[in-house]
């Protein structure tokens, strides 16, 4: 049997340089809640005046857990 060799990586230089580029991207205003509230309106927007076959199927990806329920908003 080979011996085995110990490799060992450590990613912690490597995860502050990507957690610095990340905070880098989303930019000093970033603000969750509207972030939130925009992809709130996207889906309302994207899932409503369904006809009745693409309600059943939209109802059905829901209840699968494919697509999110969205709280306060029905179609």
């Amino acid at each position: 049997m080979a011996n085995l060799i110990s490799f060992d990586v450590d990613l912690t230089v490597h995860e502050g340089t990507r957690l610095a580029a990340v905070l880098e991207a989303i930019g000093l205003y970033w603000d969750p809640a509207e972030i939130y509230a925009g992809e709130t309106e996207a889906h309302r927007m994207l899932y409503s005046n369904l006809d009745a076959g693409q309600q059943s199927s939209y109802n059905l990806l829901i209840a699968h857990g494919v697509l999110p329920e969205v709280e306060g908003w029905s179609t």
